[in-house]
């Protein structure tokens, strides 16, 4: 199976799963499930036998909460009307068709389970109805901390795959939550009042579908400044000696011993990895959506503050009171003659004549111009740096190898020393707290390559100036930044 075919639902799960939750009481279903799933089957009820619970006691718990809380609708011929036991038995056979219970018998005895997919399954749609706000620093944290395992040898595959999948999960995240907050303002405009607004724009909007720690994402101390971190140990585990130990567990544990399997869900999960290079996008466009939230938010206080307290209701005496008025109230206040005549409009503007304007003379430059100014380009030029200059420059002294150190670097010319001017302001900004900004427009030079100062190596000097040390490394095709 290739990396881009999507994963078989139907064949893990029934295929009549969600035929209960797709019904008119589906409200009513799922109400139902999870309070089997709290009582018998889930991670807090008691442990259940291993051939399973007795039938009776599954029925008679749906029964029980039939007669608690009945607003059922008529469906399947079984309205309220009828007796909660037939009732109960009726659910019960429902549940047990659509695949959410298994039935087997030992001896007389009729014993019900719940099929560890389906449980799985269900476990996962009650953790996503109970979904709270994101934090990113824990992710990121316990993503590092899962790499460094692999790297340090002390974690096989599982963590590997598991730090992939909670990437996955952090990018899906970020990219919902900018849905989630455009999609809020319509719902808090509904509001009825200013105070009402108000208070379902603090607790919804800041406190339940914010990222949990948002005011932080932006600080030197974040986590998320340390995923140069996380993708430096992705860049190792690729290259270094632990890739066939890696690639080795996911053929034994994944793959089911199919080699070219196993490269493909190593590449996949390195893949997700890398996808963190791109979180800044994320969070760039989840700050515009909040501005602009924040925007419509203040405007509509602002209206709702400045209109007149009860509009609607002194409209609505308006209304009455020119309906019940007499017909010499409603005459309208104005001299006798005629409303409409054209003495009474504006006369039409005049626009003055435009002052008639002769053309400057054109003056041809000497000589002696064209050839300062064709100078002064030129010298604007050879100070100039662009990706495709700095491309040339570093693939010259790159060529095949890997790293290359600066001081193997000639400078012969004014572009190469710009451009060597150029790497050494990358090396020092990467050095900052939070490393490189997403808003640096030296960033996007970078194709292909990144720069690393070495802080531990002496300063060199290599006759034009006197600078630190530092390496440009070359990066895997896969990890590179589009431009």
């Amino acid at each position: 199976m290739s990396d881009s075919t999507p994963p078989s639902l139907f064949s893990v799960v029934p295929a009549g799963v969600f035929g209960p939750l797709a019904s008119a009481n589906r409200e009513h279903y799922w109400l139902l499930l999870h309070r089997l799933f709290d009582e018998f089957f889930g991670p807090d009820a008691p442990m259940p036998p291993s051939h399973g619970l007795p039938r009776r006691e599954i029925t008679a718990a749906i029964e029980r909460y039939l007669v608690a809380d009945d607003p059922w609708e008529d469906e399947d011929g079984q309205g309220p009307d009828t007796p909660p036991g037939i009732r109960a038995h009726g659910i019960y056979e429902r549940f047990r068709n659509a695949g959410w219970l298994r039935q087997e018998r030992i001896g007389a005895r009729e014993m019900v389970a719940m099929p560890p997919a389906v449980s799985q399954l269900l476990s996962t749609l009650v953790e996503f109805a109970e979904h709270g706000p994101t934090f990113v620093s824990a992710k990121v944290r316990s993503i590092e901390l899962q790499m460094q395992q692999v790297v340090d040898g002390a974690g096989a595959g599982d963590a590997l795959d598991e730090a992939a999948d909670q990437a996955r999960r952090l990018l899906v995240s970020l990219a919902s939550m900018s849905l989630q907050v455009r999609d809020l303002m319509p719902e808090l405009s509904r509001a009825e009042t200013t105070a009402q607004f108000a208070r379902q724009w603090f607790e919804q909007y800041v406190s339940r579908f914010f990222i949990g720690d948002y005011a932080g994402l932006h600080r030197a101390d974040h986590p998320l400044a340390r995923r140069s971190s996380i993708l430096a140990m992705v860049q190792q585990v690729e290259t270094g000696p632990r890739h066939e130990a890696l690639r080795a567990w996911y053929r034994e544990h994944l793959a089911g011993g199919d080699d070219a399997r196993a490269a493909l869900r190593l590449g996949r999960s390195l893949r997700r990895l890398r996808e963190l290079e791109r979180i800044d996008e994320y969070l760039g466009r989840l700050d515009d959506d909040i501005r602009q939230a924040n925007r419509r938010a203040l405007a509509f206080l602002d209206y709702r503050l400045r209109a007149p307290d009860r509009l609607d209701i002194l409209l609505r005496r308006a209304c009455c009171g020119v309906l019940t008025a007499p017909a010499e109230a409603l005459r309208l206040p104005v001299a006798p003659g005629a409303l409409m005549d054209e003495t009474r409009l504006r006369p039409p503007r005049t626009r003055p004549q435009p002052i008639p304007r002769s053309a400057n003379a054109a003056q041809v430059p000497t000589p002696e111009q064209l050839a300062r100014l064709s100078l002064l380009r030129r010298m604007k030029r050879a100070r100039l740096v662009t990706a495709e200059d700095m491309a040339r420059y570093v693939g010259h002294h790159l060529g095949e190898a890997d790293s290359v150190d600066s001081a193997r670097m000639r400078v012969a010319s004014i572009e190469d020393l710009r451009a060597y001017q150029t790497l050494l302001t990358l090396a020092l900004r990467s050095q900052r707290i939070g490393g490189l900004r997403r808003d640096d427009p030296l960033s996007r030079l970078l194709r292909g390559f990144r720069v690393e100062l070495l802080d531990s190596a002496e300063p060199l000097d290599n006759g034009v100036l006197r600078a630190p040390r530092f390496v440009v490394r070359r990066l895997a095709p896969a990890s590179r930044t589009p431009a």
